[in-house]
């Protein structure tokens, strides 16, 4: 079996080979002999080179949709019309029926069915879709122009094939139906004796205007545009009547303008006088009618909003100076001052001429008559760039000094942590130990209170530095403190680095007994912990001698004489075989060094 796919597929290669050196040869051939019979462009009417030009353009997807099918059969695959062939086919099609071109008439098979956009027939033979075609073509004789939308191409078998778009017409004449509308069709493709022909095609358009022998619903168009030209005369009728009445009133008008001749000439003056204001004010001062179209400005308006000439702001809305976004709230505030709300100065985003912006403060008021109606309004208009600027600059430096300050508290907390605590094993350092046995011992004076105070030795501490070295001396006190800090967790309870490999703990309201018991913890949790010490004369591990010194706070106990039980007492431990603890006797200052 596989050598006769082997056989099959050498065969179709060799069928590809030959097709490729004699076919589109052949074609090429018989175009070139055609081309060089014709002398000039001139030896060729319209139709035939358009003719000529289909047929090249025929004979190239035909080429390649030959190629593509010894492709597959030489891939061993079913053979099926490609995508790119079929979209080729459409869109050859789109582009004669969109030029009106009638040699798409010759695309359609002899067995061909289908049904138009706007018929409720069903066509069953090329001839009657031919007139159709035709017809169309000349109710719409100029080119119309296709949107696709979409488009779907299937290959149902080697010589079938279903192209399914969407798109809209664009008819060209006003229209205001099809343009709007969404247009589907399906052509079904079929490879014949001939080419690739079409034997199928339906186009869905809701044209449900069309008229008995249309294509398109242009009677429906036209009716549309006849009723638009009725209006069109009934209204030029309508306006030539009113002009009528307008010159009756233009002349009533006359006689009433001559009458307040005087109250221009008193506008005049408080024009004169606008102007007077207008040039002292360091802020600019608009004037604008009653719908707000500026009739002056101040001299300092010119360079606020980038202006040459005062001629570049008459007649435009005082709203053009503000950016678009903030044109309704300056609505809203003038609505308010029509009402007689006064809210003081509002600022906006000013625009200037060129399109850049700066911050503005605005305050206005209306011009008013006699009987209280707006006439106008004064818009003073204040440029404060440089207080926002300013008060930017002011921002930034408290946010500036913020940072700084929450930086020195940082530094301020770092340095609080270094002062108090003991770097190497992370417990109270010396000082602190210091500190809060002076403040516990105040407080237990205050309240008639107990306090316990446990001073711990590593035993045979030097020894282990010297056979292990001073990386594992460390080592090994930063797992003493480990043990520490994990028997003393109750509030108020400090161990503490006292010095070297000595360690204190501060037991607040803590008598003798119960200080007994912690210490005698402590001893037992650092034997337990198991830290090797090959020099050790007491135990194969680290171990610890432990002092305490235990008493209700009178007046004459300080810290020094609690620290000296406490040190006397570690002194017996020590001297007495260490890994032991030895309660001490507050008051009693007997040690002797060592």
């Amino acid at each position: 079996m596989k050598d006769q796919d082997a056989e099959e597929r050498q065969g179709a290669g060799d069928a590809f080979t030959s097709r490729q050196a004699e076919c589109p040869q052949t074609e090429r051939v018989a175009a070139e002999e055609a081309l060089h019979s014709i002398e000039s462009p001139e030896d060729l009417s319209l139709v035939e080179l358009r003719q000529m030009l289909h047929d090249l353009k025929k004979q190239k997807i035909e080429l390649e949709a030959q190629n593509a099918d010894l492709l597959q059969r030489l891939g061993g695959a079913e053979s099926l019309p490609g995508e790119q062939t079929i979209r080729q086919l459409f869109q050859e099609y789109v582009r004669m029926y969109s030029s009106r071109d009638d040699m798409l008439t010759a695309e359609f098979s002899e067995d061909f069915s289908g049904f138009t956009g706007g018929g409720d027939f069903l066509v069953k033979d090329k001839e009657e879709w031919v007139a159709i075609t035709r017809q169309d073509f000349a109710q719409v004789k100029d080119p119309i122009r296709i949107e696709l939308k979409d488009l779907a191409i299937q290959s149902l078998a080697e010589t079938i094939a279903v192209a399914t778009g969407f798109f809209v017409i664009h008819l060209p004449i006003k229209d205001h139906i099809i343009s709007h509308q969404t247009a589907r069709l399906v052509l079904i493709f079929r490879k014949e004796a001939a080419g690739w022909k079409i034997c199928h095609s339906s186009i869905s358009i809701p044209y449900h205007l069309v008229s008995a022998g249309e294509i398109y619903p242009l009677k429906q168009l036209t009716e549309r545009n006849e009723s638009l030209e009725r209006l069109i005369d009934e209204r030029t009728n309508q306006l030539s009547s009113v002009n009528d009445d307008l010159e009756k009133v233009n002349d009533e008008l006359g006689r009433q303008i001559a009458q307040h001749q005087f109250v221009a000439e008193a506008l005049r003056r408080s024009e004169g006088l606008y102007r007077s204001i207008l040039h002292a004010s360091p802020d600019d001062i608009t004037i604008t009618d009653r719908e707000g179209r500026v009739l002056l400005v101040s001299p300092v308006a010119l360079p606020m909003f980038g202006a040459v000439d005062e001629k570049e702001y008459l007649g435009r809305s005082v709203l053009d100076f503000i950016v678009p976004e903030e044109r309704e709230r300056a609505l809203h505030q003038v609505a308010l001052r029509r009402e007689g709300v006064v809210s003081g100065p509002t600022e906006y985003r000013g625009q200037r001429l060129d399109g850049s912006t700066f911050d503005i403060e605005v305050n206005s008021e209306f011009i008013r008559d006699a009987e209280g109606s707006p006439t106008g309004m004064v818009v003073i208009i204040r440029d404060i760039s440089g207080r926002k600027h300013a008060e930017l600059e002011q921002e930034e430096l408290k946010l500036s000094l913020a940072e700084h300050a929450a930086e020195l508290e940082r530094l301020n907390a770092l340095l609080h942590e270094q002062a108090f605590e003991d770097a190497l094993t992370g417990l109270a350092n010396r000082r602190q130990f210091t500190a809060t046995l002076d403040r516990e011992i105040r407080r237990a004076r205050r309240n008639n209170g107990e306090i316990t105070l446990l001073i711990a030795d590593v035993d045979f501490f030097k020894h282990y530095n010297d056979s292990l070295g001073h990386q594992r001396g460390d080592e090994c006190l930063q797992r003493v403190a480990q043990v520490l800090k994990t028997t003393f967790r109750r509030p108020g309870e400090l161990p503490a680095r006292y010095g070297g490999e000595e360690f204190a703990v501060i037991l607040p309201n803590c008598g003798a007994e119960l200080g007994k018991t912690m210490a005698e913890r402590l001893r037992s949790a650092m034997e337990e912990a198991g830290v090797v010490h090959p020099s050790s004369e007491v135990a194969p591990c680290v171990t610890l001698s432990v002092g305490i010194a235990s008493g209700r706070v009178h007046a004459d106990m300080t810290a020094e004489v609690l620290v000296q039980a406490a040190d006397s007492a570690l002194y017996l431990s020590k001297a007495e075989g260490r890994n032991r603890v030895t309660f001490g006797t507050v008051g009693s200052q007997d040690r002797d060094a060592g």
